[in-house]
């Protein structure tokens, strides 16, 4: 769809009319419709009847309140709304929001449009590049990745974490964990792939069962791969393989086409049982544990893990097309330990029999958090101790939860003192003039038993030896998302923190539910905190002033607040006053 394509009025509504039909739509009901269709594709796929897998798939892929949904979610929810694709477009009104809604078509199969290529810098030093489809084909991957994902939750592998509902990083450590608790001796090789998504073979994605069984989803998927891509310098070239980092439905399709590599090595392990030492199917020999393209393969000895690596290679490249990483794979006794995921996972002897396995921060993470501080702390010289307590307090606090079931304490204080340091330095570039003391009693008060606490009237940085260290409850590896447990999905987004963050309080003070539109918050449910009387209407930040929204009703709730209308007003003052300073200005001259 091109831009002015937009901008047209529809012969049967005008715009304003368009944007008022938007506004009324019962988004409950739609809501409703979808999850009870993704529900039943999802049994349907459950007990192999294939024939219902197809007709649920065409009744929500042709649902008209699907298509709302679908749009609501890319033009509203999700943070890529402000980045264009090709055509240039982002940032919809309600009116074209329902212009687009309704002029989606209800066929599977499509020809997509080439997506924009840009470029963002990893850890490593090398760039990355994302492709970002236009808006319309990102409604309509949203479509697709619904109507795919029931089933693919279904058939997915126990113990792959990476770009799956309600799984997390947290689950694959605990896994892993699991795997070697009962282990003396054990071995590890660490997997991954080179260039993954831009090199997986499309009879990867296609053949997989979820799409093969679908002719429509399977030219589509094809089409979707060959769309080709807009370089950074605005050059077209044309794509064979792979899936764009950047796109809605890329890592579902990544997860499609790495399933069955669980089961080949289960497979293998069996086959060799004699000399693997696997007594029945069920006592694995060897545990695997994906999450993305990342991989984690334990046994007990070294030459199980040698072979293993020849297997996998072998497989990843006639499957998928693509070669193991020579820099990242390698082969660790858990003994000397080895870096997954931002922790460090070491076996340590407790004595001449016992050992014990212990998860703890790696060295990588604690050096990126300390740049993050440093870097936090040069750039803020200018600012305020709020705003800058304000900057800090999200990075320690989050750190400090997603380590807080590991064995942190000892970690976490250093990084306090490093912290204090960063402060102290901060603070004595502001004021050079000024004494120690001085500076310690204006930027550091007491607090209870605590001397030395960076705080100012409204707030209080956030110390991470604070944190309590709770034991993550892994996820069972049957659940999926659309087995109809919403209630029991919301109670685990936060059930294993240490320690809950203000939104999650107040989701669980809500019930959550979503106080305008009363839904309960679903597992991919986008959400903000909202002032219920807005800042610029004389609210505050006090506890009963605020509360969680879906992101799409709390867009809503600020057209109708008039908090809108008093940042117009106080812009259109602030424009008025300079003005006035510069005709003065030059009075004066």
């Amino acid at each position: 769809m091109k831009e002015e394509d937009l901008n047209k009025v529809s012969p049967k509504l005008n715009r304003q009319q368009l944007g008022e039909a938007w506004t009324t739509i019962n988004w409950k009901k739609c809501q409703r419709h979808v999850d009870r269709l993704q529900r039943s594709i999802a049994s349907a796929e459950k007990f192999g009847d294939k024939k219902k897998v197809r007709k649920f798939r065409k009744i929500l892929y042709k649902s008209k309140a699907y298509n709302l949904i679908c749009t609501r979610r890319v033009t509203q929810d999700n943070q890529g709304k402000k980045t264009a694709g090709v055509d240039g477009i982002k940032l919809l009104n309600p009116a074209q929001r329902m212009e687009l809604a309704g002029n989606l078509k209800d066929g599977i199969k499509r020809k997509w449009s080439p997506v924009r290529q840009s470029e963002i810098a990893k850890k490593n030093g090398k760039m990355r590049t994302l492709g970002i489809p236009t808006i319309e084909d990102r409604v309509y991957q949203a479509k697709l990745k619904g109507i795919i994902e029931p089933c693919y939750e279904v058939i997915a592998e126990p113990n792959s974490y990476g770009f799956r509902p309600m799984r997390s990083t947290k689950d694959a450590i605990a896994q892993i964990f699991l795997g070697l608790r009962f282990k003396n001796e054990a071995w590890v090789l660490e997997a991954d792939m080179e260039n993954f998504f831009n090199n997986i073979k499309t009879e990867a994605i296609i053949k997989n069962q979820v799409i093969a069984e679908d002719n429509e989803i399977v030219a589509t998927v094809r089409n979707l791969v060959k769309s080709g891509a807009v370089t950074v310098n605005q050059e077209y070239i044309e794509t064979d393989t792979g899936t764009p980092q950047g796109g809605i439905i890329s890592p579902l399709l990544a997860n499609i086409a790495f399933t069955g590599m669980e089961t080949m090595i289960d497979n293998w392990a069996w086959e060799n049982r004699k000399r693997t030492g696997q007594l029945q199917r069920r006592d694995k020999a060897v545990q695997t544990i994906v999450y993305a393209d990342d991989l984690v393969v334990i046994a007990k000895e070294r030459w199980i893990i040698e072979e293993l690596k020849e297997v996998i290679r072998n497989w990843c490249m006639e499957k998928m097309g693509v070669k193991l990483s020579q820099e990242k794979t390698r082969i660790t006794n858990v003994e000397k330990g080895f870096d997954f995921l931002g922790c460090n996972i070491r076996k340590y002897k407790i004595n001449s029999t016992k050992k014990v396995t212990l998860i703890k921060p790696s060295k990588e993470s604690i050096k990126s958090i300390k740049k993050k501080i440093k870097d936090i702390c040069k750039t803020s010289c200018g600012q305020s101790q709020e705003s800058l307590i304000g900057k800090l307090n999200p990075v320690l606090r989050g750190w400090a939860n997603y380590h807080s079931s590991n064995v942190a304490k000892a970690t976490f204080s250093p990084i306090d003192h490093y912290v204090f340091e960063r402060l102290w330095k901060w603070a004595k570039g502001r004021h050079l003039n000024k004494g120690k003391e001085w500076i310690k009693d204006k930027y550091w008060h007491k607090e209870g038993k605590r001397n030395w606490v960076f705080k100012t009237s409204n707030n209080t940085l956030y110390e991470m030896a604070s944190t309590k260290i709770t034991r993550h409850i892994k996820i069972k590896s049957e659940h999926h998302v659309f087995d109809g447990q919403e209630e029991y999905w919301n109670k685990r987004r936060i059930m294993n923190r240490a320690e809950k963050t203000r939104k999650e309080q107040y989701m669980e003070k809500q019930k959550f539910r979503c106080n305008i539109c009363k839904e309960l918050f679903k597992h991919d449910s986008i959400t903000e905190i909202d002032h219920i009387i807005p800042k610029v209407c004389g609210g505050t930040d006090v506890a009963k002033n605020l509360q969680v929204l879906h992101r799409h009703c709390h867009d809503t709730k600020t057209r109708t607040d008039g908090s809108l209308d008093q940042r117009r007003h106080a812009k259109k003052k602030g424009i008025i006053t300079k003005i006035i300073k510069a005709k003065h200005a030059l009075s004066v001259k």
